[in-house]
């Protein structure tokens, strides 16, 4: 007998999706606060928590924005790191099983252990994956608001250049 399928894969699916979008984002992002034909080679393998603590820590020191901006942009790093931990929390830790089902286990050579973890349901899962979209919205907006929409269009041409010269 088949079990039916689990929208919680689905769901973690466009998780992983948002995720691999925020961190596009967030590349960008510091490419347009960075300022410089560089920084998509900074960028180019830095994981989600370094582009957000150096974003954050140019933001601070960007005299060129006001305090509000510097503010927005923050607001949107800090959305962006809470979505991050939601995303690891739910992609990292065990996932508890649904009401009925035998939990999750895992095997030495002698024994067998059950995981307790987090029952995630799917709607659970998709606010995540909602978090994330809105999270990267905030930061790009802030920084169009800040720097300009240009910013942000030639820090998508750096990327693009530097992807396709890593990948020549």
């Amino acid at each position: 007998m088949t079990e039916p399928a689990d929208d919680r894969y689905y769901a973690l699916g466009q998780v992983v999706e948002m995720a691999a979008i925020m961190e596009i984002s967030l590349r960008m992002a510091f490419c347009a606060l960075a300022g410089t034909r560089y920084a998509a080679v900074i960028a180019r393998e830095q994981e989600t928590h370094w582009l957000i603590e150096n974003s954050d820590a140019i933001v601070r020191h960007h005299d060129d924005l006001s305090e509000e901006q510097r503010e927005a942009i923050r607001s949107g790093l800090r959305a962006c790191q809470a979505a991050n931990r939601d995303r690891n929390r739910l992609v990292h830790e065990a996932w508890g099983k649904e009401p009925g089902r035998a939990p999750t286990s895992i095997q030495s050579e002698r024994e067998s252990y059950r995981i307790v973890g987090r029952t995630w349901s799917a709607g659970e899962i998709r606010a995540v994956a909602d978090a994330i979209l809105k999270a990267q919205r905030a930061l790009l907006t802030a920084i169009e608001d800040s720097l300009g929409p240009g910013s942000l269009k030639t820090a998508e041409q750096l990327l693009a250049e530097d992807t396709d010269e890593h990948h020549a």
